[in-house]
């Protein structure tokens, strides 16, 4: 009997952890608000190595993780403006999905800019940080100026 009761719960075990994918079917709005998540945390990241960078707040050994939080997020760029992902409230502009070789050059961009300012924020010289930064600055605003909906 109790083989029985054993076989009958790996049975459901193993049906629930196959079914989990199927149900998991990501949608539109998923891919929405996954955007909308890694596009905050870079935002915080910038913000917070902006006032490590100008003085405002105390390094204390912070600005080389930020650098990474970054570095990490420019990564996710590519996959985070999925084809049928500009749904609801988004400031996403549709030239991200008809200029789509622009645009990639553009995620080029910051990822390039974001790992050096990895590599000068590990290297501790506040002139390369700061030449770094601006560069990171640019590039992402390289993005919002021609991919986001303009802010007043």
């Amino acid at each position: 009997m109790q083989q029985k009761i054993r076989a009958v719960f790996a049975a459901l075990a193993i049906s629930t952890i196959f079914s989990i994918p199927v149900l998991a079917e990501p949608t539109a709005e998923d891919a929405l608000d996954y955007r909308k998540a890694v596009m905050t945390a870079l935002r915080g990241h910038i913000g917070a190595s902006s006032m490590i960078t100008r003085g405002l707040v105390e390094d204390g050994g912070h600005l080389v993780g930020h650098a990474e939080g970054l570095a990490s997020g420019a990564k996710e760029l590519h996959r985070v403006f999925q084809e049928g992902s500009n749904v609801g409230e988004s400031e996403a502009l549709p030239a991200i999905w008809q200029q789509p070789e622009e645009f990639a050059a553009a995620i080029a961009k910051t990822e390039e800019a974001t790992a050096a300012f990895v590599a000068a924020a590990k290297s501790g010289d506040r002139e390369a940080i700061g030449a770094a930064f601006r560069n990171v600055g640019m590039s992402c605003r390289g993005c919002h100026d021609n991919y986001r909906v303009a802010h007043e």
